[in-house]
């Protein structure tokens, strides 16, 4: 199918210092010939001057011929409010949520809302199919203009391990035990802070290993730790960092354990699988190569959104 002239209204987060979600969607739908008009979330700029909602920009945008309305997560978005925007052009309407398990009551009362509703977790999928919701799995991706490996290693601040995400009990509990084999850590919370554009992309590549840690890990609850990929599976091996993570089910979907990814289920094999992975160079650098080419090849953005595009005009 082409998309060439499609015309999308992208609703989503933009900001250059940490919202580059936004963009990188907008540049995907782009390079698949889309004509995007992007409507910011939030009520920002003029529109927080002029306060302007975001039903009241998007109905404004909607005066203008569209084919669909893209909704990237949407939790400002009623459910009703939806309802009312949609019955006001021909457009289909798709929502992409990026945060379920853990905010799966918000994602149920919006996904019937909508033409198509997507997201990453698959163990959702029965749930929001029940809420009459037509829900459909769509993994991240990644954006490899943005994530593109150093020229130069860094040398200052250089660490055999590396975590970048938000601190959390469960994650400083489990990190501990390998704290002694040289982790370094960014992120909300933790004492180096959170990192972000080419600050971001460089504490990635900083490690010798990446260790990706999902939220919830260690969980006696399975439903809130769900079975889903978070972005950070795609962002380490676009940027070339051989990847130690927990073992989520929609994780081996688009890597192969042990040849592109390694894989923990408990604290103990998080460190026994650290050490074994800071003694073997060369089982890194295999690691490393061989995911960033199916990153490259398979998960990009711009992939994700032609699967997303071709679901939605169904």
């Amino acid at each position: 199918m082409t998309f060439a002239g499609l015309r999308v209204i992208l609703v989503a987060a933009f900001n250059t210092r940490y919202h580059r979600s936004g963009f990188a969607l907008a540049r995907g739908l782009e390079s698949l010939g889309c004509e995007v008009r992007r409507c910011e979330e939030r009520q920002r700029g003029l529109a927080r001057i002029l306060r302007r909602t975001l039903p009241q920009r998007l109905g404004a945008m909607l005066r203008r011929p569209v084919d669909l309305v893209l909704v990237f997560k949407g939790s400002n978005l009623a459910r009703a409010t939806v309802a009312e925007l949609r019955s006001q052009s021909r457009a289909r309407w798709s929502c992409w949520f990026p945060d379920d398990p853990h905010e799966l009551d918000v994602s149920l009362r919006l996904s019937p809302a909508y033409h198509w509703f997507f997201t990453h977790d698959s163990s959702s999928l029965d749930r929001h199919r029940s809420s009459g919701a037509k829900a459909y799995y769509l993994a991240f991706g990644c954006d490899p203009a943005y994530l593109t490996p150093p020229a130069v290693p860094a040398v200052n601040g250089r660490a055999p391990l590396v975590f970048v995400g938000s601190r959390d009990p469960m994650r400083e509990r489990a990190l501990a035990t390998i704290q002694d084999l040289g982790l370094a850590t960014w992120g909300p919370g933790w004492p180096n802070g959170a990192v972000y554009g080419r600050k971001f992309v460089t504490a990635l590549a900083r490690g010798a290993v990446g260790i990706n840690m999902h939220q919830q890990f260690g969980s006696a609850d399975p439903e809130r730790y769900g079975t889903g990929a978070n972005m950070r599976v795609f962002e380490l091996a676009a940027v070339g960092t051989p990847q130690l993570c927990d073992a989520k089910a929609d994780v081996r979907r688009h890597f192969t354990a042990d040849r592109e990814i390694v894989l923990y289920r408990t604290v103990p094999e998080l460190r026994e699988r650290a050490r074994a992975l800071l003694e073997d160079e060369s089982l890194r650098r295999s690691l490393a190569t061989r995911a960033r080419d199916r990153a490259l090849r398979e998960h990009t953005w711009a992939m994700r959104l032609a699967e997303l595009l071709d679901v939605s005009l169904r």
